[in-house]
């Protein structure tokens, strides 16, 4: 029996061009589906084919915080997350509020072995971030969701 959380599968993604292209960033494509697992009633299921940015980290952070290091299948959750405002409670959708979402990241963080010192920053920016920005809805792209439908076809 695993002690939770976990993640079911390690990260595993590709840089995708065209969708880097299309959504004017660097993007990378979920090649493995996976789940963090809060529960055995619990989850949040990442899907194969899902775009992720990785952490939403500024360049001059990235030396310490790399948006795609040991930290980066947390970062490709919390951009899920963030998406749907959404996790799986008994087998069906449960919305959840962006504070409890990004509480999420800081948990697949610990799971993934971040430092306090890592843990901090990120919390302190999405923090502030989520505060300034008074952000309450989850952070739905159309584009990007066509080019994951397209690719899950």
């Amino acid at each position: 029996m695993t002690a939770f959380p976990y993640f079911t599968r390690p990260l595993d993604l590709r840089y995708d061009p065209q969708a880097s292209s299309v959504l004017r960033g660097e993007y990378y494509r979920i090649l493995t589906g996976f789940r963090l697992m809060l529960s055995d009633r619990q989850w949040v299921d990442v899907q194969a084919g899902t775009l992720t940015d990785g952490g939403s980290i500024p360049r001059l952070a990235h030396p310490l915080l790399p948006p795609l290091g040991k930290l980066g299948q947390a970062y490709a959750t919390h951009d899920q997350l963030c998406e749907y405002l959404s996790l799986t409670v008994d087998g069906k959708p449960s919305g959840i509020t962006r504070a409890r979402c990004d509480g999420l990241l800081y948990v697949a963080m610990q799971v993934l072995g971040a430092t306090r010192e890592e843990l901090a920053a990120v919390q302190g920016a999405v923090d502030l971030y989520r505060e300034a920005a008074r952000i309450t809805k989850p952070s739905t792209i159309a584009l990007k969701r066509s080019l994951e439908a397209r690719w899950n076809q």
